[in-house]
């Protein structure tokens, strides 16, 4: 059945002020920034549209158009001709979709300027990675097109993207399944002095990285990955940092629409037992 993510939701968020007073002991003002105004409470939750939760903030003096589509949202860098970051909210409900994949990589076409191609990539090398997999998209057959836009496709090395970071896409959808509902942003990290590949510059990551956030579960708690584009033949957990050091080493804020002590806590600590690793 084809259904959209505003109509779908049933929202899972549980009052972000009582969580971060029950664990900090003290709450910031909650700073929700939303294109609309929260439009329901059913009983002690708050129904939004996921999208119009920006999930992370592009720093000053980098290249962004924020773009969103069915089932993600992304800040478009044209210098890079790929995504900053590209965010959405998977619930349990979504992981047991069976929309097909349509293994159709196509132009974005809200991107302003240049237009990735599919061609690209083409004998370069590398993989078209998805930041927002196809296996998170079954829920819905639009979003499920969306994911193929060549704005939420990065290089990838083949042994990094059927393998290790294939494992976090698959655990990411677990954790969903457990907690109800989770945020998730990716994104590449490309150094100033970079290789391109295609006739449009497409820029080569020399890593990536996975944040996943549950805000919404009765014990609040994020963790992030970063791994290097090449064959990362460690252990997940050895990638696994916290999300404060990708803010530091992207110069995006993620998670700012959260009250401050919530955000704090979630972007400060991660726990591999939490997260079964």
């Amino acid at each position: 059945m084809n259904r959209t993510k505003s109509i779908k939701r049933q929202a899972i968020v549980l009052p972000l002020l009582l969580i971060a007073m029950l664990l900090i002991g003290s709450c910031g003002e909650a700073k929700l920034k939303l294109n609309k105004p929260p439009h329901a409470y059913e009983g002690t939750r708050l129904t939004t549209h996921v999208n119009d939760l920006d999930m992370a903030h592009t720093g000053k003096g980098t290249s962004s158009q924020i773009i969103r589509h069915p089932g993600h949202t992304l800040s478009y860098n044209n210098n890079w001709r790929l995504p900053n970051w590209v965010a959405y909210e998977l619930t349990r409900e979504e992981t047991d979709g069976n929309v097909e994949r349509t293994d159709w990589f196509d132009e974005d076409p809200q991107v302003h300027g240049t237009r990735v191609r599919h061609s690209d990539y083409t004998n370069s090398g590398f993989d078209r990675g998805h930041m927002a997999p196809a296996g998170d998209m079954k829920w819905d057959k639009q979003a499920m097109i969306a994911s193929f836009y060549m704005s939420n496709i990065c290089p990838q090395v083949h042994a990094l993207n059927a393998g290790i970071w294939n494992t976090l896409e698959n655990k990411v959808r677990t954790w969903a399944k457990r907690d109800s509902a989770i945020i998730i942003v990716s994104g590449p990290i490309v150094p100033q002095q970079h290789m391109t590949i295609g006739r449009n510059n497409v820029a080569v990551p020399t890593h990536f990285y996975k944040i996943i956030a549950s805000p919404y579960n009765n014990s609040p708690r994020g963790i992030a990955f970063i791994m290097p584009n090449e064959d990362c033949e460690l252990p997940l957990y050895k990638y696994a940092v916290t999300i404060d050091s990708v803010e530091s080493r992207t110069g995006i804020d993620f998670l700012y629409n959260l009250p401050d002590s919530l955000e704090n806590y979630i972007e400060q600590n991660y726990d591999l037992k939490a997260w079964q690793l």
